[in-house]
């Protein structure tokens, strides 16, 4: 017999669990080394289309150089150079020299700097000159291991203003690998000062609203809007921020979570200028793209209201008078409640209101749950790379301020204020803004200087280019900002300009200039075209319930979100399968009221109704028309019924039918509309048997079956009479004959 095998100790179940932890922290640090490598490799370029590919399956040794203080030389001060190499393998990798080389030749202008960040440039003969040398010991697998070398900066302080190249060769038992930056000598600055824009999103979702879950994440202690709001604070920043992230906690009200509250309350009360981004940050380039005139607006937010206690612009809940709660929606999905067989259906009892409160509901308006303290007016920002002239000309109509990047300029030193298609620009450096964002969103210190020495060296450029007018970066999207401080400290003092706010830009004479033709991304159109035929469908669909919004509200949110910026940085297949997943939710609501398909039907008499059955298995009930069409002239129905249907239940409805002819066989296509003569679900065929004549028949078996019983009846009484020996009765004319 064998013996059953051991459990392993507590001990060890929690060393293994300890070790898998340490794995997977080191496998997303390595991961995130590759995808900030890759970005600042292509700052100039759109933002990527899919997320970076894991290092454990390529297999590459991911090695980095960083310069310290964004690669800035000055003099009296040494120079730290960081090396790190990742091992994305479960083999260890065995130590290895690294020489860090330079060039005395600066790199002509930012576009010789992206090509060399990017590995583009071939001959790296040009950097002869060795600063420093090492070497980094045995890499663990799956694991990372750092060098920092001191360089003597006064030589290099020496060289002429400019951004110089400089390259670090690793030889390890994995073969050669090398890791590109720069430098930057600075040049005396040309004054003026440097604005920044910072995004205050959530991450990608496919739901309207965060839920008190995800806030409650997000808000606290380390989450990432949390994070995001103390790196600006004291800061010059201008803030773009989601609306419907403030939406998500007021209409929690006194329900939402302490630290949403808590953090509405603080970005209230920041100084810094701030406005909204579209609901969702929504792709205005795709819908632009997709042929809509304007942006899309959400709707009114009602159905997500689910307390009478609504935070002020402040943040302070404030009591909101109201009659009843609202159902809050959980998406367009139909109702998990079960289904149940009723003939009628009631609306539920409406508690009464409290004799303190007006009796009308007043509840806050959309802009006021969406506030987020603008004072900037209508704003536009179009992901970096995303939109061009078209995009603009469209936006121009909504009478709103543009921000757009300079890779959309045609002009070679594109303004920061500017005009173009009857619209107004404000411009801002897209290769500096690249390198700020990389550098906001790395989670690890070679890869953030690394992305922080590519700002300095555009900032360079760009500062040059603007002389003394003012300059503006942004911090580009991300899904998380983890090093969102040190980008903002790095991009106040870019070239040695001063922070200033972004009334600076906003303020100035704007200069004309010509935008580029932005080639649209076929991908997001498509999704976004399918998105709004299905909401045209569901529109439609719900002129059956009371307050349409229940529906309309939750999905116009919805596909705002998954048009959403931050769906830009997923896989191509996670964003079509996050439609696919909604688009299939809105199959099941548009199905979720129906006729229960019935079984043939034989009609005995020359009249009588006929009962169906209306599935509903929405939260809602619905109010409905069931049309009855006859295919012949045999029966006589009743062409409309209207019918109540009740949530979650089927509802049984009877239509009344009279039959012409005594018998045959006909059909009844049974039809659901809603009041405003929309289609809902599909036409049900009932086979109907006509058998009028037997209603005939049946009386004539029945008078003669109660005929026969009648007779029985006295027979039988006879018989019992005789047999209880009665004396016969003799008549009378009898007797006299005998006598």
């Amino acid at each position: 017999m064998t013996s059953p095998s051991r459990r392993p100790s507590r001990r060890a179940t929690r060393t293994g669990r300890a070790h898998r932890a340490f794995t997977a922290v080191l496998a997303t640090l390595g991961a995130t080394s590759i995808a900030l490598g890759a970005l600042i490799g292509s700052l100039g370029s759109a933002p990527a289309a899919s997320a970076a590919a894991d290092p454990a399956a390529s297999g590459d040794i991911v090695f980095t150089l960083a310069p310290a203080a964004g690669g800035i030389v000055t003099s009296g001060s040494a120079l730290a150079l960081t090396v790190s190499a990742y091992n994305p393998t479960l083999a260890d990798l065995g130590g290895g020299s690294v020489r860090v080389t330079t060039s005395a030749t600066p790199l002509a202008d930012r576009t010789a700097t992206r090509a060399w960040l990017a590995g583009e440039v071939t001959d790296d003969s040009r950097t002869e000159t060795t600063l420093a040398e090492t070497t980094l010991p045995a890499v663990a697998g799956r694991a990372t291991t750092t060098a920092t070398m001191s360089v003597d900066s006064s030589p290099l302080a020496a060289w002429p203003a400019g951004v110089y190249p400089i390259r670090a060769d690793y030889s390890s038992t994995a073969g050669p690998t090398t890791s590109r930056s720069v430098l930057v000598v600075p040049a005396a600055s040309a004054g003026g000062g440097v604005a920044v824009v910072v995004p205050v999103t959530a991450p990608a979702r496919t739901t309207g609203l965060l839920t008190a879950d995800e806030l409650t994440k997000l808000t606290a202690t380390g989450g990432e809007l949390r994070d995001t709001l103390d790196a600006v604070a004291g800061t010059n920043a201008a803030l773009a921020v989601d609306p419907a992230i403030v939406a998500a906690i007021r209409v929690l009200g006194s329900s939402a979570p302490a630290s949403a509250t808590q953090w509405l309350a603080d970005l209230m009360s920041l100084p810094n200028t701030r406005f909204a981004l579209q609901f969702g940050d929504a792709d205005l380039a795709t819908q632009i793209a997709a042929g809509l005139g304007a942006p899309l607006e959400p709707l009114p937010l009602t159905p997500y209201l689910q307390t009478r206690d609504f935070p002020s612009a402040t943040g302070t809940p404030t009591p909101t008078p109201t009659t009843g709660t609202t159902d809050a929606p959980g998406g367009t999905d139909p109702a998990d409640a079960p289904n149940t067989d009723t003939d009628t259906s009631t609306d539920a009892a409406t508690p009464a209101p409290s004799p303190s409160l007006p009796t009308t509901p007043t509840f806050p308006t959309l802009a006021e749950l969406t506030d987020v303290g603008s004072s900037l007016g209508a704003v536009f920002w179009p992901a970096s790379g995303s939109a061009g002239d078209a995009t603009v000309a469209a936006l121009a109509a909504a009478s709103g301020l543009t921000l757009l990047d300079s890779r959309a300029v045609s002009d070679a030193r594109a303004p920061s204020s500017a005009s173009a298609n009857g619209g107004r620009l404000l411009v801002y450096d897209a290769d500096t803004s690249a390198a700020l964002g990389a550098a906001a969103s790395s989670a690890g210190a070679p890869a953030r200087d690394a992305a922080l020495a590519a700002a300095s060296a555009y900032g360079q450029f760009a500062s040059a280019d603007a002389g003394e007018a003012p300059v503006l970066v942004a911090v580009d999207r991300a899904s998380s900002f983890p090093s969102l401080r040190p980008a903002l400290q790095a991009a106040s003092a870019l070239a040695g300009r001063a922070a200033v706010g972004i009334g600076a830009l906003t303020g100035a004479d704007p200069t004309a200039v010509t935008l580029n033709a932005v080639p649209d991304d076929a991908e997001r159109t498509a999704r976004l075209h399918a998105l709004l035929s299905d909401e045209g469908d569901l529109e439609s669909f719900s002129s059956i319930l009371q307050d349409p919004l229940v529906l309309t509200s939750p999905e116009r949110a919805a596909v705002l979100q998954l048009t959403g910026n931050g769906w830009r940085s997923a896989t191509e297949d996670a964003a079509q399968k996050a439609v696919d997943d909604h688009r299939a939710q809105t199959r099941d609501t548009l199905g979720a009221v129906s006729i229960t398909p019935p079984s043939d039907i034989t009609l005995a008499a020359t009249s009588a109704p006929l009962a169906f059955s209306v599935r509903n298995d929405l939260r809602w009930p619905v109010t409905v028309i069931l049309y009855a069409t006859r295919n012949d002239p045999r029966l006589i129905v009743q062409n409309t019924t209207t019918v109540e249907a009740g949530p979650a239940q089927n509802t049984r409805v009877q239509v009344p039918v009279q039959a012409r002819v005594g018998s045959g066989d006909s059909t009844l296509d049974l039809q659901l509309r809603s009041i405003t003569g929309v289609p809902i679900g599909d036409q049900v065929p009932v086979n109907v048997a006509v058998r009028a004549e037997w209603e005939s028949v049946g009386l004539v078996v029945m008078l003669t079956i109660v005929a026969l019983l009648l007779i029985l009846g006295v027979v039988r009484t006879v018989r019992k009479l005789r047999r209880r020996g009665a004396p016969a009765q003799i008549p009378d004319d009898l007797e006299d004959a005998d006598g």
